[in-house]
């Protein structure tokens, strides 16, 4: 039998030695521990318990049966169930209890636990780490009680001290496996990473760079790329030393724009971040040589389509010109002729001429429009319209061509509707759809009405075309929108035109942000229903604007005066048909003086006082009609004289400029007596009020 020196002797080898293997795997450490502690001490049960993070709750990582040599696990217990028990374990160094029923620490577990299982003593020791309660050593001694020694005390106390020394070494290595696990996924992260990552020393040598540092600086591998010097990848010392600079002194850069070279003297067009700290930079490095190859590809596109557009706008304005001028002199003196002459021969082939003339400005102008709808959307502007006023404008210049044809034009207004669209191409439209009508009647007439309709829960202003012409088939309704296009086409076609009023009205509603249906049968006529955003406003009343007069409408009265008090007018025009056409409207109304230049014109309103000046904007070589206007606009007694901008010049845009450059009214090529003779009148009704 080994006496008390031996035993301890003994227990102080096996602590050694478990000291030693507290490094090894923690399952096995424990296992080993409540062997052996079971084995000295002479217990029939150890284990070892763990508290959750919260403590509410200890679970059996290790027992061990002696009798059976069995390892079990997974039991819990509630701390909330055993109060005088886990606080005696907060308190103390360990609970040594001789007699588990009689110990008020212990014997709140007699009933589930020491009675079922045979427990009469107790030596439970807490295992603490850092000063926080982490785990219980516990020895269960059965069918007898026994007194526990002061060494079997301070031998457990110890078994706690390597259990914890077990759990810190087992925690250790798990964060330890993390930190290389999180290690390697970062280092996957960045060796794939799309941006160049690298670090290196403030003297340029490389520390570390990934793969992409390889791809963007044309290195042959990374192990090339170490042994390459910053400072060669820099067009210039004087660019390293900026950057360095900035870094030191910031010790952070964003962004920063640099133009580099690789390895092989290719230029790359980078974004670098840089961190400065001990002596070390770490970068990240992003090539964006492509993105600014597509910037200033980008930039160049745009501006050859600025350039393009600007070209375009230039040659539809001319074209306009070109084409309006010399109509505006046929137009005009075959009317004349047609009106005054006294041979009917001459006045027959007079109108014939007038006829031709005005089909020949119809194509003109849709052809013109049509283009410029395609150059012009963004000069869009949407105000609030008045739809009555609108469509009394549109319906104008038909009354002549409808009394001819004995049809009537009848209008039924709900209300005074407001509308969210550009004016301009409105009218357009009701131009293009009125004119369809019309044309495609020959007995009937034409009705139009509006109304407010609601669609996809929004409210729509409703203009309702309706003719008594011939109808279109529904298989023919896609065919009437394009352009160029009619129900009869080729040498055998029934109607004239260039099919271009219709697709010209569509394009201009969806513009407007709208769009036209079309109900038709064949021998009963259409409706052409243009839709167009209500306005909020759509509910107020806005009376017709009475002072809206058309070109083709009845000339205003005009009193005769002496020819000594006829206003004295400046006509300037280099062309001498026009010129000529506007003194031959005017004649015996007003006197007239021409100008065949800009030059001219400015000498003749410094040494004359005219009541009204006609300006052509085109005239030729040398200052145009603007800038003449401009200079004589410089001229005390002209700051409010009507300055009337006669031009070819129509397209989206131009009117607006020409009476923003100076001119106060503005009349398009080709005009008609009419038109030149009521403008005049408001003029100077105007004037002399």
């Amino acid at each position: 039998m080994k006496n008390q020196g031996q035993q301890f002797a003994e227990k102080h080898e096996i602590l050694l030695e478990l000291s030693k293997v507290a490094y090894s795997d923690a399952r096995e450490i424990f296992h080993r521990i409540t062997e052996t502690t079971s084995a000295l001490l002479n217990v029939e049960r150890v284990s070892i318990w763990f508290y959750n993070e919260i403590q509410t709750e200890i679970r059996c990582q290790d027992l061990y049966l002696r009798s059976e040599k069995k390892h079990n696990s997974g039991d819990r217990l509630s701390t909330l169930d055993f109060p005088r028990y886990f606080k005696a374990l907060r308190e103390s160094l360990f609970i040594s209890a001789d007699d588990v029923s009689r110990d008020p620490r212990t014997n709140e577990f007699d009933e589930i636990y020491h009675n079922p299982l045979h427990i009469k003593s107790m030596l439970d020791v807490p295992v603490r780490i850092e000063g926080h309660l982490n785990a219980i050593l516990c020895c269960e001694h059965t069918e007898t009680r026994r007194e526990w020694k002061s060494e079997e005390q301070d031998f457990v106390t110890s078994m706690a001290e390597i259990i914890s020394l077990a759990i810190q070494t087992s925690n250790r290595r798990k964060a330890q496996a993390e930190l290389r696990k999180s290690e390697e996924k970062y280092r996957k992260i960045v060796d794939n990473a799309v941006i160049g990552v690298y670090r290196s020393n403030i003297a340029g040598q490389f520390l570390f760079l990934n793969q992409t540092m390889v791809e963007i600086f044309e290195f042959d591998s990374i192990a090339n790329g170490m042994l390459f010097n910053i400072e060669k990848l820099y067009k210039s010392l004087k660019d390293r030393k900026e950057f360095v600079t900035r870094l030191i002194q910031e010790r952070f850069v964003r962004n920063y724009e640099i133009e580099l070279k690789t390895a092989k003297g290719n230029s790359r067009q980078v974004l670098v971040n840089a961190f400065y700290e001990d002596e070390n930079i770490l970068g990240m490095v992003l090539d964006i040589t492509e993105r600014k190859r597509s910037e200033e590809a980008l930039q160049k596109a745009r501006i050859e389509a600025e350039e393009s557009d600007r070209l375009k706008t230039s040659l539809l304005a001319n074209m306009s010109h070109e084409f309006r001028t010399p109509m505006n002199a046929i137009l005009g003196f075959s009317d004349l002729i047609a009106r005054e002459s006294q041979d009917p021969e001459m006045v027959f082939y007079a109108r014939k001429i007038h006829n031709s003339g005005n089909r020949l400005m119809t194509t003109l102008k849709a052809i013109l429009d049509l283009a410029d709808i395609e150059a012009t959307r963004t000069k869009i502007k949407f105000i609030d319209i008045n739809i009555q006023r609108i469509i009394t404008s549109a319906l104008h210049p038909f009354y002549p061509a409808a009394n001819e044809k004995r049809l009537y034009l009848i209008t039924e207004f709900k209300d005074s509707l407001m509308a969210l669209s550009d004016e301009n191409l409105v009218h357009m439209i009701l131009h293009n759809l009125i004119d369809n009508a019309v044309k495609f009647t020959n007995t009937g007439g034409v009705t139009i009405e509006t109304n407010i309709g609601v669609q996809d829960g929004k409210e729509w202003v409703q203009i309702h075309v309706k003719d008594t012409g011939i109808g279109v088939s529904r298989e023919h309704f896609e065919t009437i929108f394009h352009e160029f296009r009619q129900v009869s086409e080729g040498y055998n076609r029934s109607y004239e035109g260039t099919g271009l009023g219709l697709s010209l009205a569509r394009k201009m509603a969806e513009i407007n942000g709208g769009k036209i249906t079309l109900e038709s049968e064949p021998g009963l006529g259409s409706i052409f229903t243009l839709w167009l955003p209500a306005s909020v406003k759509t509910s107020v009343k806005t009376p017709i604007d009475e002072h809206v007069i058309p070109d083709d409408s009845p000339v205003k009265t005009f009193h005769l005066k002496k020819p000594q008090e006829l206003p004295l007018v400046l006509v300037v025009e280099d062309n001498d048909d026009n010129a000529e056409i506007i003194e031959l409207y005017l004649k015996g109304r007003y006197i007239t003086e021409r100008a065949s230049d800009a030059r001219m014109a400015i000498k003749m309103a410094s040494e004359c006082q005219f009541a009204c000046i006609l300006m052509d904007i085109n005239l030729g070589r040398g200052m145009d009609g603007l800038k003449a206007t401009s200079e004589i606009r410089k001229l005390d007694s002209y700051a409010h004289i009507p300055i009337v901008a006669i031009t070819g010049y129509t397209m989206s845009g131009d009117k607006e400029k020409l009476l923003n450059g100076g001119c106060s009214h503005y009349l398009g090529k080709p005009f008609s007596q009419q038109g030149l003779q009521n403008l005049m009148v408001e003029i100077f009704t105007h004037q002399n009020n």
